[in-house]
């Protein structure tokens, strides 16, 4: 019996002496370890660069305040000037006759206007302010979207004030409405029955978003008015006008000759190109990356908002009408950076997936947009150094491994 034993573990010790030998002898000179053996230690570079982004370039307009779903009214009298923003909406024309009744083919003249009602849906606001009021000022409807901050002065004087609305305390979602005398339009009928209003917030500090054009939010403007049926005034409300266009006009200041800047309404991108140095393009782990901004200021806007950035790729570089890469929600809120409103923190943005890209694929513009996210609704801005601002440079910090070599050769 122990003689059988013996045996058996003979026989296994040469089957596995054979197999051995055989692995060893099938395999190529020099592919034996420690040859072909992976280092014990993988290396991971952090870098720092700062002359590889190469040219930036600022483009404005691409989301206006009348192309978005909400527009913003805000005012801060504790910074130094008064900043603010005056919101004002466009409605289209009344008209001068209406069905006598529901149904009905014949038609009746408007004779008289009793009152209008406008709803002002609130889809915004920094909920830890109270007690704001909005002040409603009646506008000439041939008012400019681009007109300037300062030449609107004459519109929103206590002479052009039709209604103040108070907001109630922490209330969003929902929708105010204002009721309006008859004569708030006195100049109706040689307007070609058109309207406009023009929207202040009343506060120390503090912001509302307004609902805009865009996104089944917008403001409306009813009027009731009375009709003449064979010589009898009659009472009927004329629908629902909804705004044509809305704004919301700052005093922000100009952008600098070597500041770029993401936000604002209308909207400001800047698209910035990388030159990528080829120990970190070719074959290298990308671990992370993130566009460091240097910011020459704080962050313009209503106090208590936030200003959200995303960098975001390109599909193709055609410079200011380039098309951006499709984003997934998931992959949008990972790159998200969030910054509030007065803040000069360094702005960090995550682009991991961005160069990870660009590694595995040499065709991809090595180029991204900046910009706020969602755009035109808010008027928060941030203004940061160009690739001629020195020290206040964009940068790109990488974190990477490096292709590994086997052997440690």
């Amino acid at each position: 019996m122990e003689e059988m034993v013996k045996a058996r573990h003979l026989a296994v010790a040469g089957l596995v002496l054979v197999c051995a030998c055989t692995e060893d002898l099938l395999a190529p000179e020099n592919g034996a370890c420690p040859d072909y053996c992976p280092p014990e230690h993988v290396a991971v570079v952090d870098s720092v660069l700062f002359d590889n982004i190469v040219s930036d370039s600022l483009y404005q307009g691409y989301v206006r305040s009348w192309e978005a779903g909400s527009v913003e009214a805000y005012r801060d009298s504790t910074a130094a000037g008064e900043a603010g923003s005056r919101v004002f909406y466009r409605f289209p024309a009344f008209s001068d006759s209406l069905l006598l009744s529901t149904g009905d083919t014949l038609q009746g003249p408007v004779i008289g206007t009793d009152s209008f009602v406008v709803d002002l849906p609130i889809v915004g606001r920094n909920i830890n302010q109270t007690g704001l009021e909005l002040v409603l000022h009646r506008l000439p409807p041939a008012i400019d979207s681009t007109v300037a901050y300062a030449d609107l002065d004459p519109y929103f004087a206590d002479s052009t004030i039709v209604a103040v609305q108070p907001i109630p305390d922490s209330v969003t979602g929902t929708t105010v409405s204002a009721t309006l005398d008859s004569a708030a339009f006195p100049t109706l009928a040689a307007d070609g029955n058109r309207a406009a209003l023009g929207i202040a917030l009343r506060t120390a500090r503090g912001y509302l978003q307004l609902g805009g054009v865009r996104g089944g939010t917008a403001p409306t403007l009813t009027r009731y008015v009375r009709l003449d049926s064979a010589g009898t005034a009659v009472p009927r409300v004329e629908g629902k006008n909804a705004v044509t266009s809305a704004a919301a006009v700052t005093p922000a200041p100009a952008i600098g000759a070597d500041e770029r800047a993401a936000g604002g309404s209308p909207s400001v991108r800047t698209l910035l190109r990388f030159d990528m140095p080829a120990r970190i393009v070719d074959s290298s782990t990308v671990l992370r990356a993130t566009l460091v901004l240097v910011p020459t200021g704080p962050v313009l806007g209503p106090p208590g908002d936030t200003l959200a950035l995303l960098a975001q790729g390109l599909a193709a570089d055609f410079g200011p009408k380039s098309p951006l890469e499709y984003l997934v929600n998931d992959s949008i809120v990972v790159r998200l950076g969030f910054f509030p409103v007065g803040s000069s923190d360094t702005l960090r943005l995550d682009v991991t997936t961005l160069v990870r890209a660009w590694v595995a694929d040499s065709t991809k513009p090595r180029a991204v947009m900046v910009r706020a996210i969602p755009e035109g609704g808010s008027v928060a801005e941030v203004r940061f150094g160009g690739v001629t601002s020195g020290a206040d440079r964009p940068r790109l910090q990488v974190t990477f491994a490096p292709p590994v070599t086997l052997g440690g050769r």
